[in-house]
């Protein structure tokens, strides 16, 4: 026994590594229905500004975290986005 595992399961490791990669395809964009796209900047700059506490360095989970308790979601999409869907400074 080489220790190289069989060619099935190479294929299944291969498939699940594509699968994998491809659920993770899109970049993330924010939505909130009967939102605007100036109200998506309006709390995308409040949640910025809230989670830069020093020198202008926004934490990224605090201004995810803030825009989610402003009612937004954040999923992934491609290219152009769904009408609706906006882009954070993430």
């Amino acid at each position: 026994m080489s220790g190289l595992p069989s060619s099935a399961a190479r294929r299944a490791l291969v498939t699940v590594a594509l699968l994998a990669a491809l659920g993770g395809c899109g970049r993330q964009f924010w939505n909130k229905p009967g939102a605007s796209l100036e109200d998506f900047n309006r709390d995308s700059a409040a949640c910025a500004k809230e989670a830069s506490p020093q020198y202008g360095i926004i934490i990224a989970e605090q201004y995810r975290a803030c825009l989610r308790g402003r009612g937004w979601t954040r999923a992934a999409q491609q290219e152009p986005p769904p009408p609706g869907w906006h882009r954070g400074i993430e």
